[in-house]
């Protein structure tokens, strides 16, 4: 009978049974928390059952959980050694500063680097960057980058999340200027100066000035909000894989003019020569 699930997969829901919280299980396993969230959708599918209570205050684990996580264990550390046994040509390993915004799934796509993922914001991965502390970074745009080259990787649009009952929720495109009477969730400055600088330049020249509400930075978090009708969001689209009962996602009429960019950054003469292999597969594989 073939294989449902993936190894990769008890990985992640291992992270979660310990974390009991999406955003620190994602931030423990490099990666952000859509991607998370739908692997354990399928590998719940997979085996036909329920492994999580989910809740705005977080995740417990139900009874088929607590079994899968104690066999998940023996599983991954029996393949662990099975691995040891059969190692090929060891991995080449790099430091690599990563943005919470990047969907992080297709670096597994990269069995043959081992790469040491410091999740952090883009101001702090350019610093360490300058600082050689790190080989790499991808990181939003736009950011400051003085002295650093900066491929482009990916486009990722706005668009605005809204409770089930709200009075725009039967439209396919919305107008921010028929948001202006909704309270908006929003992040803080510190988060990404560069791109929310954007943001404000763009709402001001449009007239766009809803009510703020802090954001929270657990996406499941924030969908709980929004769905409890305490605001909207502007988010990216990649965020509407995580399927949220109540909370509706609905294209942005100006998503030509909102939207970030991800890109990998590097000093111009890199000292590791594995850098220039590694962003033409990146480049592939976020191009696909």
């Amino acid at each position: 009978m073939a294989l449902r699930f993936k190894l990769r997969q008890l990985e992640m829901f291992l992270a979660l049974a310990e974390t009991l919280n999406f955003r620190e299980a994602a931030a423990r396993l490099h990666m952000t928390q859509p991607p998370l969230s739908r692997q354990m959708q399928e590998l719940e599918a997979a085996l036909g059952a329920q492994l999580l209570h989910r809740s705005s205050q977080g995740v417990t684990l139900t009874g088929s959980g607590e079994l899968l996580a104690k066999e998940a264990v023996r599983l991954l550390q029996d393949c662990e050694k099975l691995g040891q046994r059969f190692a090929g040509q060891p991995t080449q390993r790099l430091r690599i500063g990563l943005t919470t915004v990047v969907e992080t799934e297709k670096f597994t796509q990269l069995p043959q680097w081992d790469i040491d993922f410091k999740r952090q914001t883009s101001v702090k991965s350019v610093r360490d960057l300058q600082q050689e502390k790190l080989d790499a970074a991808i990181i939003g745009m736009p950011t400051k980058t003085d002295g650093l080259t900066v491929r482009h990787l990916y486009r990722d649009r706005l668009c605005v999340a809204l409770p089930k009952g709200h009075r725009l929720a039967a439209r396919k495109a919305i107008s921010l200027l028929d948001l202006n009477d909704s309270k908006l969730f929003w992040f803080r400055r510190d988060r990404n100066p560069g791109f929310y600088d954007a943001c404000e330049a763009l709402f001001k020249k449009l007239h766009f000035a809803p009510q703020r509400l802090p954001e929270p930075t657990d996406h499941h978090v924030l969908l709980s909000r929004i769905a409890n009708e305490d605001g909207i969001g502007l988010v990216p689209e990649s965020l509407k894989k995580i399927r949220h009962h109540g909370v509706v996602f609905r294209k942005l009429k100006e998503d030509e003019l909102l939207f970030i960019d991800i890109g990998i950054a590097h000093r111009p003469d890199p000292v590791r020569p594995l850098m220039q292999p590694l962003i033409q597969q990146l480049k592939t594989l976020f191009a696909s």
